[in-house]
């Protein structure tokens, strides 16, 4: 029986299974915890953006416009049925729900779908189709991201439902964004159409999101469960960045393309590297600040676009520009 709001009856059998699951967990050493939660980063922001990143920078240049895109319609996606959702934590949905206490600080605003469960099978599911021929490896990132999703049920954060939904996004994705970066890559200019399409329909989306959509604002002990003008928040900034990553993918492909391989595996490690520490710094003292504090949105959206322009178009103007003047 769902205790804390009225709820579909076809729910109760998820709770039981997160139950089932909880009465394993309490008995397990906190390790296990620590475990399933470090498996949890590779459906967090900063580590697919980074696996996108040095396939983008250091390996195939195509293939990391293909990963790109299928993070970037991820978030748009993940955060647009979110908002319409407005679906609670199992623990809301059940008082018997007793999460880890470790999950909790990742695990806030609505659950369904799960982000990480999309986000990991959107970026890991894309190497594992570009790696199809390579079997060992396919089948260790398949199970990466089943075990992603199971960490989400393990920790008590995520319903069944939740999960099962965000691996479909992203093998929906794996598919849909190879048939339309094939058909982008027969002609540059088809770049600009796609990429006009895509600001436009994600502008809409906002709209809505934020002037048409109705969100549910419980209250349970006089506290809001959650809240829909951070959330508004949040989503309009991670479509920032979103949108930043996907305009200067395309961008970069129609204007400067470049092939990694043209230059030295040493200047490409060292362009891995340095790259790798600029988006770590920039997701712990810019993104995360942005997302956790609200400050201004005009400031927050453009920051946050800028650090999306950064990764597929600024950072690759200055290492082109350095590796020709290496070549001379």
């Amino acid at each position: 029986m769902i205790d804390c709001l009225s709820c579909p009856a076809w729910i109760n059998p998820q709770i039981d299974f997160l139950l089932f699951l909880q009465n394993i967990r309490v008995h397990y050493p906190e390790a296990w915890d620590k475990f399933f939660l470090s498996v949890t980063i590779f459906g967090e922001f900063w580590l697919p953006t980074l696996i996108c990143a040095i396939v983008y920078w250091c390996l195939d240049f195509k293939a990391g416009i293909y990963l790109f895109t299928l993070e970037s319609f991820n978030i748009f996606l993940t955060h647009l049925f979110k908002m319409i959702a407005c679906v609670y934590r199992p623990w809301v949905l059940s008082t018997r729900i007793q999460p880890s206490a470790l999950a909790i600080p990742l695990a806030k605003g609505y659950s369904f779908p799960s982000g990480h469960s999309a986000m990991s099978s959107s970026v890991l599911g894309g190497c594992a189709y570009l790696l199809r021929k390579n079997k060992i490896l396919c089948a260790f990132l398949v199970c990466l991201i089943l075990l992603v999703g199971f960490s989400r049920l393990w920790l008590g954060v995520h319903t069944p439902q939740d999960v099962v939904c965000g691996l479909s996004i992203g093998l929906i994705l794996i598919f849909a964004g190879n048939y339309i970066i094939n058909w982008a890559q027969k002609d540059k200019n088809r770049y600009m159409y796609l990429l006009t399409a895509i600001n436009i329909l994600s502008i809409l989306i906002l709209v809505y999101l934020n002037c048409f959509n109705t969100y549910r604002t419980d209250y349970i002990s006089g506290e809001l469960l959650v809240d829909p003008q951070k959330l508004k928040y949040v989503t309009l900034v991670v479509y920032a960045f979103s949108l930043g990553i996907i305009n200067g993918c395309f961008l970069c492909a129609k204007f400067c393309p470049f092939n990694p391989k043209d230059a030295s595996v040493i200047r490409r490690i060292a362009r891995g590297i340095t790259g790798s520490i600029f988006l770590i710094l920039m997701s712990q003292f810019i993104v995360k600040p942005i997302i956790i504090n609200i400050i201004d949105i005009k400031i927050g959206v453009t920051l946050m676009f800028l650090v999306g322009l950064s990764v597929t178009l600024f950072y690759p103007l200055i290492f082109t520009r350095l590796n020709k003047i290496f070549i001379k």
